[in-house]
């Protein structure tokens, strides 16, 4: 039998109040079909916008609902697979006072050879935005938009429709990492005085 040690207690303790992955903001595809797209893709460059209605944005770590919302993506280079930085911003009335950010170091996209699903995914994520103001600091965030209704596939620019999930590590608050503390010197009382 397997003694469990006082410091693997304390490292079970602490994987259980660590980061928790959660959704943090996510849209549904707001078109009805391909002739009102999110993205516009060529060989060497990737773009989005939405400016119409019908996009909601819902920020579950908030439990918050957006109608109505407007996406913008300005051009970003394209080689292959790869693609240079960038940010997404969706906004309601204002792009310079965005509800929700994303911005991007790098990503990939893939695009189908024939009609079929692509993707849209980023590298070293950060998400800001006034609907994220008063949140838990977030970790290892990243998001990805699933491509459908492409046109144009063969040609020199496609064009799709898109919804998007974003997703972080929630960092634990002081107040949960003070219960920790508290906790892991009961642990180390408890066995000092069985020993």
């Amino acid at each position: 039998m397997k003694t469990i040690t006082f410091a693997s207690t304390i490292a079970l303790i602490a994987f259980a109040v660590s980061a928790q992955a959660v959704t943090i903001a996510t849209h549904d595809d707001p078109a009805l079909d391909g002739s009102t797209p999110l993205f516009t893709v060529t060989d060497s460059s990737v773009s989005g916008s939405w400016t119409g209605t019908g996009l909601t944005l819902f920020v579950p770590f908030t439990s918050t609902s957006y109608n109505d919302v407007q996406m913008s993506m300005a051009s970003v280079s394209r080689s292959g697979f790869a693609m240079g930085a960038g940010m997404v911003v969706y906004y309601t009335n204002d792009i310079n006072d965005p509800l929700f950010t994303m911005s991007f170091d790098s990503g990939t996209i893939v695009e189908p050879l024939t009609s079929g699903s692509s993707e849209l995914n980023a590298d070293n994520v950060v998400f800001g935005g006034s609907a994220l103001i008063g949140t838990d600091p977030l970790e290892n965030e990243q998001f990805s938009f699933s491509f459908a209704n492409p046109v144009g596939l063969g040609g020199q620019t496609r064009t799709y429709t898109a919804a998007m999930t974003s997703s972080a590590d929630a960092v634990p608050e002081p107040a949960t990492m003070a219960l920790f503390g508290l906790g892991a010197a009961a642990v180390a009382a408890r066995r000092r005085k069985n020993a």
